[in-house]
């Protein structure tokens, strides 16, 4: 095992489409893992179709929790972390918008903050955000989720949070927003952090989503790919952000979306749609 295999892969989410995907990349590279999920049964389930190739850890508990960062860092056994992808989180048909920012958001900056001293040399943070940020991504808006990084209030968002169709895009700007605010910290202990921002993928929760109305529909019409995206093709950038290829990227957004925010610029906006 390479001093890189000895640190921890962290997998949040991992019972998901995306999670899972990422754990199976990584089981096969020969990483001891960290998966976690609120489905303790999903999770055991996983764990068990990943083979003993690796060594696995699970940790079932609500990323929104107040105890659970202390739970994944009881996980690691004074481990470092090599690799976290935080793929956890819910979309608009799953919550209300005030829970949908909550798990989306703030449980992301709680689980990220306490696990940064933890994170080994040229390690990397990547946090799944969602293409929906960057296509909300506005002046305004963005003004209004730095406040609220910065630890203030903002008006915008409190009204934004009324509505979980609204709340989902501003919740993954703010991850957007976020891991370019901490790539300075991250810089000092000698790791990374970057958002992936998905389009549309063909897992659970995107065909929930599709089910809810026509706005996915239209989006995969203009999507220049024509299609969802698969659970392994966002695994695979994962993949390669963690790996010492990707040794110069931190700070900024990875979009992995067939092309779809550039078909929605191309018809004049989302309200065009």
């Amino acid at each position: 095992m390479s001093h890189a295999q000895s640190n921890a892969v962290i997998i949040t989410g991992a019972a998901g489409g995306m999670g899972a995907a990422i754990a199976r990349i990584f089981v096969e590279q020969g990483h001891q893992l960290i998966l976690s999920d609120l489905n303790a049964a999903a999770l055991e389930d996983l764990k068990a179709s990943l083979g003993n190739t690796a060594p696995i850890t699970t940790v079932a508990g609500d990323v929104s929790a107040t105890d659970y960062p202390e739970r994944i860092i009881a996980a690691l056994g004074g481990t470092k972390i090599g690799v976290l992808a935080h793929a956890a989180g819910v979309s608009p048909a799953m919550a209300d918008g005030k829970r949908v920012f909550e798990i989306n958001y703030t449980a992301t900056t709680r689980l990220v903050e306490a696990l940064m001293p933890h994170m080994a040399q040229g390690g990397a943070a990547i946090l799944i955000a969602s293409n929906s940020g960057q296509i909300i991504a506005r002046p305004l808006f963005d003004k209004a989720l730095r406040k609220v990084i910065r630890g203030g209030n903002s008006m915008i968002l409190k009204l934004m949070l009324r509505n979980s169709r609204m709340a989902y895009p501003m919740s993954k700007r703010a991850v957007q927003l976020y891991a370019q605010s901490m790539s300075p910290a991250f810089g000092k202990v000698g790791a990374r952090i970057v958002s992936l921002s998905p389009g549309i993928i063909d897992t659970a929760m995107g065909r929930l989503e599709q089910k809810q109305g026509p706005e996915m529909d239209k989006m995969i019409a203009v999507t220049p790919l024509g299609r969802m995206g698969e659970p392994s093709e966002i695994a695979s950038v994962v993949a390669f952000l963690a790996s010492p290829a990707a040794s110069y990227i931190s700070g900024t957004d990875i979009l992995v979306d067939g092309g779809t925010v550039a078909g929605v610029e191309a018809v004049g906006g989302p309200m065009k749609l």
